[in-house]
């Protein structure tokens, strides 16, 4: 899981106020793909009423959390503008509360009755996703509510792709004679290279065709 979330160092140069500690305006939470798809299909699917699920905490740190994949809907009677819970049996961590596009804040009745009963609140649109978001740092008798910055995280980039050898295919294969002066694969080509190399693929077909039609 990484720790790409807004956070303020302290300076290399220490002063007499300066501290080791680490202060957090933002925790990151790393949001499956999955859990996007979800909504949007749901959105879909209830016109333009408001709708939550739920989903957990896999993996955390004092800066990140990275929810689960997998999520439940919870029992409810919804309008475009409210939420009613029905008696259902649920233990979850974080709800993604649906609100109506361009409503990007949480309301009172959110704060109130919602939020607090949760380790971490999303708020979604169809519009712009996953808009806004809180988490709710537990201390013994208060909570202390941290701004989110949500990072929607498809998986792709585990995918190892190393027994894939990428081979360069050539319309006109060179010769061994060519291949001595072929540029390296990592060297960057100047627009006079590429006139060149242009200029002689040109000088080529112009043989070929010469060759065809005498």
């Amino acid at each position: 899981m990484k720790n790409n979330l807004e956070t303020t160092e302290p300076e290399s140069k220490q002063s007499p106020w300066d501290s080791d500690l680490k202060v957090i305006s933002r925790v990151l939470v790393q949001v499956p793909m999955k859990l996007l798809l979800v909504c949007n299909n749901i959105a879909e699917r209830v016109d333009e009423n408001e709708f939550s699920i739920v989903t957990d905490i896999v993996e955390k740190t004092i800066d990140c959390v990275c929810l689960s994949d997998d999520y439940y809907i919870p029992k409810q009677s919804v309008t475009p503008g409210s939420i009613d819970y029905l008696n259902d049996e649920y233990h979850h961590s974080v709800v993604i509360h649906r609100h109506p596009d361009d409503h990007n804040t949480f309301s009172s009745t959110d704060k109130a009755y919602i939020n607090q009963n949760f380790e971490l609140s999303l708020l979604y649109t169809k519009k712009d996703n996953f808009i806004n978001g809180v988490y709710n740092l537990k201390l013994e008798d208060a909570i202390v509510p941290i701004p989110v910055k949500v990072q929607v995280i498809d998986g792709l980039s585990d995918i190892d792709i190393t027994n894939i050898e990428t081979k360069r295919n050539e319309l006109f294969p060179l010769s061994k004679i060519e291949r001595q002066f072929e540029p390296d694969a990592n060297s960057i080509c100047t627009a006079e290279d590429i006139l060149t190399e242009l200029r002689d693929l040109s000088n080529r077909i112009d043989m070929m065709e010469s060759f065809y039609y005498r």
